[in-house]
């Protein structure tokens, strides 16, 4: 009686150990974006206030779930490792890898949500215990060896899930368009090569038509590599870019199954290819247009060739020069990263830095060289010169070095750190979006695993130094969660596996507990898990994703179509500081430039120096004029403007309903000079302009009614 009793304590705490966690969960941890967004107005007593009772029955929780964890056999757990190092600095790297360091420098808010999501993580863990353990011990799954013919459907069938989820999610979340500004300006330059050019004319009056992200001086070109632009061409020939993207997540569970049946075997192989199937991150990445799925595709190229050409198969290390080799020419830092990676690999492998092994590993070499000079090459057709990109013409610079960067304050070590830590707490929630750290696997193979293998180091390596090389780079951003790790996705299922793999057999091993009752344990824990992910996480994320993400919907083609128009010119109301910084590109100032004086100078404040300047603000637009002098009156005026007592200037403080013209952008197409619809931005009076070009056309605008309550199109009187 007294065995059951103490069950029961232990099931109930258990029970309001996960509900309470839970809760956080669904109102912090998976509103990780958001939270970064409001924190500078977030105040303590705004979070406590009204949630006494929530607090005291958290309290309870978090004294139980103390209470259980101090019953854990951490002796027999730690026991016989001998790496002191490697545990000490496992758990510190863990303890901090779902904090987000930036947040910290917002006070005292910021402090209680980081002790709330941690609070959260530590109950749903032990909650999970409790009750995967009762279960393992009450509930027998049935023993079910894989048939032949399910054997056969591994990898393809979590290859369709992918695929098909991503599809869905593409036509329901995103109408089928892209809506992030990168993987706009990469369609752009995928209908550019389909006309059969590497550029095309600049869409004229440029003000009307400037998107950012594409260069429009002599030529217009995105600033991108051309790695993605070109396999989202094909997609564009045959009419149907959505699929690219589901059809490389697709791809990309196929190589990554016999990669790791290459390392692991059949039965790790399997488990791969269905965590990532199962990996929302994965799923919304491949749902959208970024590059990111075609570096990971070509990067899994890589590692699967060699893989298949450590042996000296020169055949397989052609490929695996030509995998890496196009990740650089899609994404250059992971591509360089994996690509000496993989020549530090074979070399170890042919047996050291000696003539012989280079000349085995020259095929390598050359296939490596051949498909990586794609980029100079662009460069070479767009820009003139190969060594100059379309990203230093967008924005003056590369983005990456510490000291003055693109925009905003100057780059540093500290600042790099901090960035790298909110991609690392960003990948604890988003990669399987469940209620426990997502990482977890990992650190339990940091301190259980075995001794290294080469392909541990290779992996690790890549693990380590993409993150590494992204703390050198100035910006970050949760844009499907933290995109820049999106290409270590498979480094980071793989150590997991290991990871669980390992405290599986220490389970079995140190502590003595029946190898079925651990396996059942660990099915039911993926069961709960996976439960969460489906009808908690999956629903909130793809809500999130619908319709505007980035600012970016189909709404001005959408009803354009609806009123069955034709022959229409429609100019889209956008953002004030969108067309401040128009203005500013007009006037002759790069992206970069001209969004760093979004901070120095408002709209009225711009006309009041161009008139100061002695010409006319409204005709003003791509008017030839001395930039430096302009720079100079912006900067006087700014500190005139602060010396009158204003604020500094926020040019995202607009509250009124606007959209952005990357709703209109999106459909610029070179091939299509004259479309039915032509869609452009709104520059008030100056669209005269615009259509003066076009007299035959009717003119419309779409702009936010405040009697309906939504965006319409109405006539332009």
């Amino acid at each position: 009686m007294g065995k059951e009793l103490h069950t029961t304590i232990k099931l109930i705490g258990g029970v309001l150990c996960l509900i309470c966690g839970l809760l956080l969960w669904d109102n912090l941890t998976l509103h990780f974006a958001e939270i970064e967004e409001i924190l500078p107005q977030l105040r303590t007593e705004s979070i406590l206030q009204g949630k006494t009772f929530f607090l005291i029955l958290i309290a309870f929780a978090v004294l139980f779930a103390v209470w259980i964890a101090a019953q854990l056999p951490w002796k027999r757990l730690f026991q016989h490792l001998n790496r002191p190092g490697r545990i000490t600095l496992s758990c510190a790297i863990f303890g901090i890898s779902f904090a987000p360091l930036f947040w910290l420098r917002f006070g005292g808010a910021a402090w209680i949500i980081l002790l709330l999501v941690a609070i959260s993580f530590f109950l749903d863990l032990i909650g999970i215990l409790i009750l995967s353990s009762w279960l393992a011990d009450r509930v027998k799954l049935p023993v079910i060896q894989p048939s032949h013919s399910w054997n056969r459907l591994n990898p393809w069938l979590p290859a369709v899930l992918v695929f098909g989820a991503a599809l869905y999610f593409s036509k329901h979340c995103f109408g089928l368009i892209p809506h992030v500004e990168d993987s706009i300006a990469q369609l752009l330059q995928a209908r550019i090569f389909a006309s059969g050019h590497a550029t095309a004319d600049p869409f004229l009056p440029k003000e009307f038509f400037f998107y950012g992200f594409m260069i429009d001086a002599e030529r217009w070109f995105s600033q991108y590599p051309p790695g993605h632009p070109l396999i989202l061409c094909l997609g564009v020939l045959v009419g149907l870019p959505y699929l690219v993207n589901p059809l490389l997540g697709f791809a990309g569970v196929v190589l990554f199954y016999y990669l790791m049946r290459g390392l692991e075997g059949e039965k790790i192989a399997r488990w791969s290819a269905w965590l990532m199937a199962l990996s929302p991150y994965v799923i919304f990445m491949s749902s959208e247009y970024m590059n990111h799925t075609t570096a990971l595709v070509a990067s899994l190229v890589g590692w699967l060739g060699l893989k298949k050409g450590e042996n000296g198969k020169g055949i397989w290390l052609i490929i695996a020069g030509l995998g890496f080799g196009y990740c650089t020419a899609t994404r250059p830092l992971e591509g360089t990263i994996f690509a000496i990676i993989g020549g530090v690999y074979l070399l170890h492998a042919f047996g050291g830095l000696r003539a012989t092994s280079l000349i085995r590993a020259l095929p390598y070499g050359i296939a490596l060289i051949i498909v990586t000079s794609l980029y100079p090459i662009h460069n070479a057709l767009t820009t003139g010169n190969p060594f100059v990109t379309g990203y230093t013409l967008t924005w003056g610079g590369n983005g990456f070095g510490l000291g003055e960067v693109n925009w905003g304050p100057a780059h540093t070590f500290g600042y790099g750190l901090v960035n790298t830590f909110m991609s690392i707490s960003g990948l604890n929630v988003y990669l399987y979006e469940i209620p426990i750290p997502a990482l977890l696997g990992i650190f339990l193979w940091a301190v259980w695993g075995k001794k290294l293998s080469r392909w541990d180091r290779a992996f690790l390596a890549a693990m380590i130094l993409v993150p590494f090389g992204y703390l050198f780079y100035y910006f970050h951003d949760y844009c499907f969660g933290p995109r820049y790790y999106y290409v270590i996705v498979p480094q980071l299922i793989y150590f997991s596996i290991k990871g669980i793999a390992a405290l599986h057999n220490r389970l079995v091993q140190r502590i003595g507990i029946g190898k079925e009752t651990v396996n059942r344990g660990l099915v039911w824990t993926g069961i709960v898990l996976l439960l969460l992910q489906l009808f908690v996480a999956v629903p909130y994320r793809s809500s999130v994703y619908a319709d505007s993400y980035w600012g970016t919907d189909d709404g001005p083609m959408k009803e354009a179509r609806r009123l069955g128009l034709s022959n229409a010119v429609v100019f889209i109301d956008n953002h004030p500081w969108e067309i401040l910084q128009t203005k500013l590109h007009s006037l002759g100032f790069i992206m970069g430039d001209a969004h760093r004086l979004l901070f120095f100078i408002t709209q009225a404040g711009l006309d009041e120096v161009l008139e100061g300047m002695g010409l006319d603000a409204e005709t003003a637009w791509g008017a030839e004029i001395d930039k430096e002098d302009l720079e100079k009156r912006i900067y006087a005026w700014y500190d005139t403007y602060i010396e009158a007592g204003n604020p500094p200037i926020d040019p995202w403080t607009e509250r009124e309903p606007h959209t952005y013209y990357s709703n209109g952008a999106v459909h610029l197409d070179p091939r299509c000079r004259e479309p039915e619809i032509i869609l452009a931005r709104d520059l008030g009076k100056h669209n005269r302009r615009l259509l003066e070009l076009h007299p035959k056309r009717k003119a419309y605008r779409y702009a936010f009614d405040r009697q309906t309550g939504r965006f319409r199109i109405l006539p332009l009187n």
